[in-house]
């Protein structure tokens, strides 16, 4: 490259074309969701909130109260309403926090965990089907494109 010349962005450009592609086929794969068990989602009795913050906990091994509410971007008290309807329900837990017994952190009860897990396996029933009617080369390309997804996903944590 010459002195004062910048360097090409068409593999940017590539890139990005390519990453619009490729969420076009997944948002039209998920569109096909007859073919998907969406009961574990219309059985849900919990509003928006309640599953956001169930999420959210659910990643944690236990959750500060205040850092709980700033992530789900409301009031200390808002956040309290929302654990409170989850501890009634079994699906959290509240626990003193060994370092200073004045926080209390959440953390997901078993039953929680289990909501959390039915929920993200829902998607599971339109998998199998899919990838069982693949050519075992496409299975491979797959799995392969599966893992340095996840590779990707677990450095970027």
């Amino acid at each position: 490259m010459t002195k004062g010349r910048k360097a090409s962005n068409i593999p940017l450009v590539a890139q990005t074309e390519d990453i619009r592609e490729i969420l076009k086929l997944q948002d039209e794969l998920v569109r096909h969701r007859a073919l998907w068990d969406a009961e574990p989602w219309l059985e849900l009795d919990m509003s928006t909130p309640q599953l956001k913050a169930l999420l959210l906990i659910s990643e944690e091994e236990g959750i500060r109260m205040r850092e709980l509410a700033r992530r789900l971007g409301g009031s200390f008290s808002n956040a309290t309403v929302l654990v409170d309807r989850l501890v009634d329900r079994g699906l959290v837990e509240r626990l003193a926090d060994p370092q200073d017994r004045r926080v209390v952190l959440v953390r997901a009860a078993d039953e929680g965990q289990q909501l959390i897990e039915q929920l993200v396996t829902s998607w599971r029933t339109l998998s199998t089907p899919l990838l069982e009617a693949l050519a075992p080369e496409d299975l491979s390309k797959v799995h392969e494109a599966l893992r340095v997804l996840l590779e990707a996903a677990q450095q970027n944590r």
